[in-house]
């Protein structure tokens, strides 16, 4: 595993002593993983799971089976068949 080096700032001392509080246990390293993993599921909480392009198109499409604009396909053949109509 590759180490990382950090350079204690005032700024990161104020930090890591306000997570020690809140973190009685952990190590400094341990507080630095956790803080990390916290900030990087935040991270990935706020992005959304598909494109606008691609929300568009669900919408379209959600709407669409409200209509009953759908074709139902029930075997593989089928399938083949809706498809080369497109």
């Amino acid at each position: 595993m590759a180490q990382i080096r950090l350079n204690k700032t005032p700024e990161l001392e104020e930090v890591l002593a306000y997570l020690r509080s809140r973190y009685r246990v952990l190590s400094e390293a341990e507080i630095i993983k956790v803080a990390l993993a916290e900030k990087y599921k935040k991270e990935m909480g706020d992005l959304p799971l598909v494109d606008e392009d691609t929300e568009k198109l669900i919408a379209q499409a959600t709407e669409d089976v409200k209509q009953g604009k759908y074709a139902k396909l029930k075997t593989e053949q089928d399938l083949e068949v809706y498809l080369k109509s497109l």
